[in-house]
């Protein structure tokens, strides 16, 4: 019996070079991802596979929006690096993304957006 295992690793986790022996204690089970609990959690989105940081962020999916108490609308932004954050609505102006939000909330223009 032996209390190291080695894996067969995903190519992702493999071509940056992840050793593929475990020690028992590190194992867990696997449980695959339910896409209806929990959409969009790709491999890539739940590890940092040490992409630069100088990489260009690309804007995947608005996904919710909120006004803040002073008026001014933030929107909930899924990246194409997998990252979330809350971005001033300004600062995002002429993204594709944000128009495509702007028809799924049958709106036109982020100042017709329902105020929760």
């Amino acid at each position: 019996e032996t209390s190291s295992y080695t894996l067969d690793l995903p190519a992702e986790l493999r071509n940056r070079n992840i050793h593929p022996t475990f020690h028992i204690k590190q194992l867990r089970i696997h449980i695959p991802n339910d896409d209806d609990l929990f959409p969009g959690r790709e491999l890539v989105s739940l590890y940092d596979f040490g992409q630069p940081e100088d990489l260009p962020k690309y804007v995947e999916e608005v996904v919710a929006h909120m006004w803040t108490r002073t008026g001014k609308l933030r929107v909930y932004v899924r990246w194409g690096t997998g990252e979330v954050s809350w971005e001033d609505v300004e600062d995002l102006e002429g993204v594709g993304r944000l128009h495509e939000y702007y028809e799924l909330m049958g709106v036109s223009s982020w100042e017709e957006l329902p105020k929760n």
